[in-house]
């Protein structure tokens, strides 16, 4: 017969040891909840910092209006897109022309130069910096005359940048995408070899459901480098702004310039032009003298004529002999003046006012916008926080 247990007394040590058990329990519990508290705590302030603080954090300011950080780094990593798309273009185009040296050269010298804009992010961040502080010149002063884009001008300039026009215009030129493998191949190859014969293609019209499905996977791209969509709307408003306030200026640009027409006789060596120099002093003809001596046979029939010139032009062939150049009186002889090709005699036979290449205006007008640029900078009151260069974004998905 089993034999029962009396049952255990409870007795005051035994009250007294489950009462500490369940103080140091409370206190063990008080613990973890203020540990866990602390670390949501931080955790909240991070997450608070990074996504509400941080971003509205003033690092630059131009006459009153402010850049954050939300926008430095929007337009940090746009800049940084664009590098990286070059980069990977100027790689095709490597390929592309692997049978030429020569040309394969520059194009790893245009990459190397990308590379390290991207190696060293301060130093694309600085330009980030003066591009904004001149947007914001920018639109200060084109609020000053009362000039602005519309968020439809911007949309329309997506669109266009698509190649999609709201009427549903056909394209004017379609766009064929070769075998960028077969292409590198026929360049690459000792052997001169047609191209593959396409048959002739037709234009296909740009529908606007093409043109969404298009932007949409465009804004997928933006997303692998953090750049939201009014980021990059941000960056397409400050172009078109740029360029209407441009426009201003152009009235005031003279589209007509001195120009004088010029002819050169042009040697590979100093002492052959001096000897043609010293002919023609001695009263020799300029026509025979161009047929004996210059050494540039494209200008041989033409009697050495170099076309109507700008003092801008001839400074930019002849460096600042190109002012002497200019300011010759018609039919005097000017030289042996040095170029980086070799030596050349001048003569100048005729000088009137003409109108200037368009190029020649662009870069005119463009001249004086950044000078104007450049002079708002010298008046604006401009301040940069010491410590911008801590809130730079990383590099781009490549990891660059």
């Amino acid at each position: 017969m089993t034999k029962k247990l009396a049952p255990q007394r409870t007795t005051k040590k035994h009250l007294a040891r489950a009462e500490r058990e369940r103080i140091q329990t409370r206190w063990l519990l008080g613990i973890t909840i203020a540990i866990a508290a602390v670390a949501i705590g931080v955790l909240g302030y991070g997450w608070i910092d990074s996504t509400y603080v941080k971003p509205k954090k003033v690092i630059a300011t131009v006459d009153g209006d402010t850049i954050t950080v939300a926008e430095f780094q929007g337009q940090v990593r746009i800049v940084q897109r664009e590098l990286i798309s070059q980069l990977n273009s100027y790689v095709q185009m490597e390929q592309f022309f692997a049978s030429d040296p020569e040309i394969v050269t520059s194009i790893r010298e245009l990459q190397n130069q990308i590379q390290t804009q991207l190696a060293y992010p301060e130093i694309l961040g600085q330009g980030v910096i003066n591009s904004m502080i001149r947007e914001i010149l920018v639109r200060q002063e084109a609020e000053r005359l009362g000039i602005h884009v519309s968020p439809e001008e911007v949309e329309l300039q997506m669109q266009n940048s698509f190649g999609f026009y709201p009427e549903g215009t056909p394209t004017p030129l379609p766009t064929l995408t070769p075998d960028a493998t077969r292409m590198a191949e026929l360049a690459a190859s000792p052997e001169p070899t047609a191209l593959p014969a396409t048959p002739n293609p037709t234009a296909t019209p740009y529908e606007l459901d093409a043109y969404e499905q298009d932007y949409e996977q465009f804004l997928d791209s933006l997303s692998d480098f953090d750049i939201s969509e009014s980021d990059f709307s941000a960056y397409v408003e400050a172009q078109l702004l740029e360029g209407k306030l441009r426009e201003q200026f152009q009235p005031e640009i003279e589209n007509v310039a001195e120009h004088v027409l010029i002819q050169h006789i042009f040697t590979l060596n100093e002492e052959k032009a001096q000897t043609a120099l010293e002919q023609l002093e001695a009263g020799e003809i300029w026509d025979e003298i161009v047929l004996e001596y210059s050494d540039d046979p494209s200008s041989l029939e033409s009697s050495g004529d170099l076309g109507w010139n700008t003092l801008n032009d001839l400074v930019e062939f002849l460096g600042q002999m190109g002012i002497a150049a200019f300011s010759a009186p018609v039919g005097e002889t000017v030289g042996p003046v040095a170029s980086p090709q070799g030596w050349h005699i001048l003569r100048v036979i005729d000088r009137q006012d003409r109108e200037i290449s368009e190029a020649a205006y662009e870069e005119a007008v463009s001249n004086a916008f950044n000078a104007w640029i450049y002079d708002m900078n010298v008046d604006a009151e401009i301040t940069v926080v010491d410590d911008w260069e801590e809130f730079l974004p990383p590099s781009g998905p490549l990891g660059i």
